[in-house]
Order: structure tokens, then sequence, then C-alpha cells
């Protein structure tokens, strides 16, 4: 399932939606994190429409959620709140791109919200700088859903650690579920590897190539008693330093230190 894919540890969900589908957004991010588990009483919503324009209404999400001055949850497996912001194109009919991107990094930066989903159509977007602000979006963003089309959709996951995974999958909706398949062979999302059988772990595959890796019993008693040039053969003897003077040394047998009290 789709649900697999997107409601994962990443924080910041930027769906970039290639279809048209804005009006789909909130129905669409919330049955994901249904299929997931996620209560209602977990997921909430920032107002659309006129009110966007009153900094208040962030700020009053912000003071509610983010900073968890609001009743307990009953959820007894909460970890986080999944907030759903409106869709881009809305957000910029009311506010700045510098404001936009600094309530989504207090989003980011609270320990009270679990996951923050913003929804981008491009062809909605009417700002002249609108792919560079789609651009930042994506750089704040921990994962990106691009919806390329009714069959095909890519995804790109940055990880903790600081690795990035960018992945194609082919996708069929179903009256009750969002199946994706990816497109490089791999299994369905969700679906569990097949464990080999014993058989199949204890008969070893023939070999596809000339290079050779196992050795057989002459090879390893050949390879045994080889010694190789920086082995040592015996035990070294005790340690003792033997001088031979030369015959231009000027060699004298009396102690030179014999008048000192030593």
């Amino acid at each position: 399932m789709l649900s697999n894919l997107v409601v994962t540890k990443q924080k910041v969900v930027l769906i970039i939606d290639e279809l048209n589908r804005e009006r789909i957004a909130p129905k669409f991010i919330g049955s994901l994190l249904h299929e997931q588990g996620q209560g209602a009483d977990t997921i909430k919503a920032l107002p659309t429409g006129v009110s966007l324009k009153h900094v208040a209404t962030f700020e009053a999400l912000i003071d509610k959620y983010a900073n968890n001055n609001t009743g307990s949850t009953t959820d007894p497996n909460f970890t986080g709140f999944n907030v759903i912001l409106p869709t881009l194109a809305d957000l910029l009919c009311y506010q700045t791109p510098a404001f936009i991107f600094g309530f989504l990094n207090r989003l980011r930066r609270s320990e009270n919200v679990r996951r923050v989903f913003l929804w981008a159509s491009p062809q909605h977007l009417q700002d002249p700088h609108a792919d560079y602000i789609l651009a930042g979006c994506e750089y704040l963003a921990e994962l990106v859903l691009r919806l390329e089309s009714d069959k095909l959709l890519s995804l790109i996951s940055r990880k903790p650690g600081g690795g990035v995974s960018n992945r194609r999958y082919s996708c069929e909706v179903s009256k009750t579920q969002f199946k994706v398949t990816p497109l490089d062979g791999g299994l369905p999302a969700g679906a569990s590897p097949k464990q080999p059988s014993p058989e199949a772990e204890q008969t070893p595959e023939p070999a596809s190539s000339t290079f050779k890796i196992e050795l057989d019993e002459d090879e390893v008693l050949a390879r045994n008693a080889l010694t190789l040039p920086y082995e040592r053969t015996s035990e070294p003897p005790e340690g003792n330093i033997i001088y031979t003077p030369d015959a231009d040394d000027d060699f004298d047998e009396e102690d030179p230190d014999e008048d000192l009290c030593i």
C-alpha cells in the first residue's frame, strides 16, 4: 500500500501533484494516516480560506499542538500530531514564501509534531517565482511524493543519516487500497520477502562465471602447507649483541670510568 511508503519516520512530507487533484488532498492524506493506525484525534488540519491571511491562525496551531498546550489525546500509542496544511497554492494567496518556510521549519522542530503534510500542484501556483518556492519546499521536506500520472509515481526519501533514496513505482487504484509496485522489479510495498527453503539454502547455485571462490580439499591442504616469506619458521634466538672490532679501531682495554665511584 502507498501508506507504507508515505507514513514513515520522515517528518515533513511534500506531495507534488502533477494531476491537479488538490480537492482530494485532505481526504487522500487522511486515508493514508488511517491505514497506518493514526487516530482521528492525532490528525490536525490548519483552517483554510480567508483566515490564512491572519498570522494568528498559524500561531494558534503552533501554540495548541506544536507547544502541546492542549488536552491529552485518547490514543494510547500517541507519539505526536499529524498536521495537514492547506495546499501550497492557498498558502501563497495570503502569505509570503518566507513566512511559509519559517512556519514549516517551526513545525519540523517541534517534538510534539510527528508529521507535516503539504500538497502542491505546480500548475496552480500563480507566484512568478513558483519554481523556486517549490524547490524550497522540496529542500525542507524529508519525503517527496510526486504523482506523475494515474499509473506512475516517484518517491524521494531522505534518511536521518544523510542517505537519499529515489525510486519510481507503478500504481493501481482499487476501491479498497492504493497498491504500488517498484518499477525495478522489487516487491510491492508492504509485501514480505519470500523465505527460501532449507533445501534451497543447502544446494549451491551453479557458477555463472569462471571465477571460483570455494576451495576443494586438496587446495585447502596446499594453502595450509604454504609458508609465506614474512612468516617465521623457527623461534628467534635470545638477543645477544656481538661486536667485532675493526683493524683501525683504537680499542682501549682499560676502563675509562674506573676512577668513578659507581
